[in-house]
């Protein structure tokens, strides 16, 4: 537990959307949650589940589904409003008031994304969704994945 209390701790310093909207050379930029979701959806399932099937079977053999399901649970505590409010204020800041509809499948692709990244550094795996809350404390939504994956570099809003 203490891992998750740590991770939690951690989770606290985020500012969460605080650079998305902000171009950056690093990642591939999408400045509309319409794109996002429409253009890139099919590329981020292609490279997020097959990790998350992964993660999931080894996570499952090596704490068991109790601590996952767990896990997944303080994450969704943890984050939830804050999540929440920050993802409004990048709406407002961003002038996409005509681009809500999605947003609590943008909260649950956030926990998810969190709440995997959580079991990695449960299990010291150093993997894909790692990277993923990399990205989430540099302020950014990571929506998707351009080229083929290890190779290409993540689309962020």
């Amino acid at each position: 537990m203490t891992d998750i209390t740590n991770f939690l701790d951690e989770l606290r310093q985020i500012n969460w959307f605080e650079n998305s909207g902000m171009p950056n050379k690093k990642y591939k930029m999408v400045f509309s949650v319409f794109e996002a979701y429409d253009n890139w959806n099919e590329k981020m399932l292609a490279v997020w589940e097959p990790n998350v099937f992964m993660l999931e079977d080894i996570a499952s053999e090596k704490i068991g589904e109790g601590q996952i399901d767990e896990t997944f649970s303080a994450i969704s505590s943890s984050i939830g409003t804050i999540v929440w409010e920050k993802w409004s204020e990048f709406i407002t800041r961003q002038h996409l008031g005509q681009e809500t509809g999605l947003d609590y499948e943008i909260l649950d692709m956030v926990k998810r994304d969190i709440s995997w990244a959580c079991i990695e550094r449960i299990l010291n795996i150093n993997g894909f969704f790692t990277a993923v809350f990399d990205v989430y404390k540099q302020g950014y939504f990571p929506c998707a994945w351009e080229g083929n994956y290890l190779d290409g570099y993540f689309v962020v809003m």
